[in-house]
């Protein structure tokens, strides 16, 4: 069967380009929520107990939920109201994981505050891999029901503008990254003296979630654009960088020096994800042209 949920075709038959239906709003609070998480790693980086670093760990990630939040009308038509939840959650908690960290940066010396800082950000990674799965199971509901509709082409790109254009493999390993990489964080929670287990976890499940991503590069390259798509993914294997790191020295405490190392993989994989979504912007701004 053709597959006319995946692109739409232009009168010469070849892939229609699809303009990004994203508002700038929505992309500039999400670029300045990763471009001050970046921030505070940088700060963080040469003073680990720094109250400002940590307030910017909050208030970044809470920017990027509220992204997700202003664009909730656009998200539920296309993946449904539990999605939007589960994800606009999981964001929210997963920022909180570092709020006690913020209120006072002397909870990094104790366990519970880390073991809470752990297991805050299991918690929003969970919630993120409950949201995908959401996705797969309306993703299967939408291709065997397939075979019953029409999709009337529309002049500028893709025939419907609410189907899943993510294949099955792209949101199953995705799930599957979130998922394990959530697991990795509990096992922190649990051992929050450090152990080599959670890491390397945290490793499979990143990798899992950058080869979800890569698989549905065509259509992201096709919508968004090449550049913003490679550099998406390599801000993704940055983190990876940190955390194969921190598989070598697993007891490193958050106020170690080692953790240095971790906190410039973060700024810089922050950092690239605030550029890949201004990237978004010019592409919007070079199409209206």
């Amino acid at each position: 069967m053709r597959n006319t949920m995946s692109m739409a075709l232009d009168q010469s038959g070849g892939p229609a380009v699809v303009a990004p239906k994203i508002g700038n709003p929505v992309l500039y609070v999400a670029a300045a929520g990763f471009a001050l998480w970046s921030l505070g790693w940088i700060v963080l980086i040469p003073e680990h107990a720094s109250r400002l670093g940590w307030t910017l760990e909050v208030v970044g990630p809470l920017l990027i939920a509220a992204a997700i939040i202003m664009f909730v009308s656009s998200l539920v038509a296309r993946l449904g109201m539990a999605v939007v939840v589960f994800a606009a959650a999981g964001a929210i908690v997963g920022a909180l994981s570092t709020i006690f960290f913020a209120i006072d940066p002397k909870n990094l010396s104790t366990t519970n505050g880390v073991r809470f800082g752990y297991g805050a950000y299991a918690a929003g990674l969970l919630l993120g891999a409950i949201a995908f799965a959401l996705v797969l199971l309306r993703k299967e509901t939408e291709l065997s029901n397939a075979e019953n509709r029409e999709y009337p082409p529309c002049g500028i790109g893709c025939p419907c503008g609410n189907i899943i254009h993510s294949s099955f493999a792209s949101i199953a390993l995705s799930g599957v990254g979130l998922l394990v990489w959530g697991i990795g964080f509990i096992v922190h929670a649990v051992h929050p003296q450090g152990t080599s287990l959670g890491w390397v976890l945290s490793v499979v499940g990143a990798l899992l979630l950058t080869v979800g991503i890569a698989v549905h590069t065509p259509h992201l390259a096709a919508r968004f654009g090449t550049n913003m798509v490679s550099i998406g993914l390599l801000s993704v294997v940055v983190w990876l960088v940190g955390y194969l790191l921190n598989v070598i020295k697993p007891n490193a405490a958050p106020t170690d020096s080692w953790y240095t190392y971790l906190f410039l993989c973060y700024a810089i994989g922050h950092l690239l994800s605030a550029v890949s979504v201004m990237l978004v912007v010019r592409r919007k701004a070079t199409m209206r042209a």
